[in-house]
């Protein structure tokens, strides 16, 4: 394996660049022919950039499937492995981690209890866990891209601080030592802004245009995309969604307001209500328990009006994510009916779907690093 060259002018990069992206997005190994083709670029142009990328290791043979007789054309794909990136996520009781390769699939994860709040040493333990989890995890250090880290409330990055995290009871906390403390990249994000991330980088490109993502853990939030593009608002605090209030006087919200969507609709509900962790109230709700099925029945309303709130606002796609949205597989339509039943223009409310992309906050906030070594090859 040996490293790019680095004297390469900037067409050039962009000609490697295009043709390890097609390979990247590609579903099945491409031939010389077809990048040539596809790009419209010459053989010998196709066949010294193959060359330099087998060479760095990025890409390997691969066979295609398809073949009229004979010998079966050659074919390129990426070695998905050759860089990881570490997804990460704290919460008000849990810090999780997932490794990911190039191709955002999980290769390990691990969940710790905590009870870290902002008065103890919150770096400390972050840095002690995330030494074990690469200690146990990746043999290779050298390959690590970074670590993308999501908090639940508004990071601002200019001076590494949690400005409000309600869920975690935090407020203008500072997290510089996190990212000062590392020899790792660290990128600090909010995990409603992760997991939209993961969403997009899912989407083919010509799928990227509008649409709402919403975020279902302990709190609730989102992101917003127009025409493919994040919308952050004036002061970057756009798609703060479980803070819309949908019922006047209603709920006490970890804001301190009342009648947020986050009172109705958050996992804290179960605990909080009927005190059951989020898994031993869905396993209780597939196996048809009546407290269960009632307090759900009361989120799944509340979440419609949520929801036809947010397309009269913006008129696309609502995708719901998060470890809640995780388990609504099979109530999905009933949601649908309780959206439609509300919305004047629309009988079945078929633009509420689920995402793919378990753990996405994680996910994306890996994608930070994975997105950017793509980019610069």
């Amino acid at each position: 394996m040996t490293a790019l060259e680095p004297t390469i002018t900037e067409r050039r990069r962009q000609t490697r660049n295009s043709i390890y992206q097609l390979i990247y997005h590609a579903e099945n190994p491409v031939s010389k022919l077809e990048i040539a083709q596809t790009l419209h670029l010459s053989m010998p142009t196709v066949q010294q950039n193959i060359g330099e990328l087998l060479d760095a290791g990025l890409i390997g043979v691969g066979e295609i499937k398809r073949s009229t007789g004979g010998r079966r054309p050659v074919g390129y794909e990426i070695k998905k492995n050759c860089r990881l990136a570490i997804g990460a996520a704290i919460s008000a009781d849990h810090l999780r981690f997932i490794l990911c390769n190039l191709k955002q699939e999980e290769l390990a994860k691990r969940s710790i209890a905590h009870d870290c709040d902002a008065d103890t040493d919150l770096p400390g333990f972050f840095r002690r866990e995330l030494t074990k989890f690469i200690r146990d995890f990746c043999p290779e250090p050298a390959k690590l891209l970074g670590v993308g880290l999501t908090i639940p409330g508004i990071y601002d990055e200019a001076s590494d601080s949690v400005v409000i995290s309600p869920t975690m009871r935090m407020k203008n906390i500072s997290l510089r030592q996190i990212v000062e403390g590392s020899d790792i990249p660290i990128y600090i994000v909010n995990d409603s802004t992760g997991a939209g991330a993961a969403e997009l980088a899912s989407l083919p490109p010509d799928r990227r245009g509008n649409f709402v993502y919403l975020l279902l853990e302990n709190g609730i939030g989102g992101y917003i995309f127009v025409n493919g593009q994040v919308y952050e608002g004036t002061n970057g605090r756009s798609a703060e969604f479980g803070h819309m209030r949908i019922v006047p006087g209603g709920r006490k919200c970890n804001c301190g307001q009342n009648g947020c969507l986050e009172a109705y609709c958050s996992a804290l509900r179960f605990s909080r209500d009927i005190d059951m962790t989020a898994d031993a109230f869905f396993e209780k709700l597939d196996h048809g328990d009546a407290k269960c099925l009632a307090l759900w029945e009361d989120v799944l309303d509340h979440l419609a009006m949520g929801i036809i709130n947010l397309r009269m606002a913006f008129d696309c796609d609502i995708v719901l994510g998060g470890f809640v949205a995780e388990h609504m597989g099979r109530w999905i339509e009933t949601l649908r009916s309780k959206v439609a039943a509300q919305d004047p223009f629309s009988e079945k409310a078929d633009y509420v779907r689920l995402t793919g992309n378990a753990e996405a906050g994680m996910r994306g906030a890996a994608w930070h690093f994975t997105e950017q070594f793509i980019g610069s090859i």
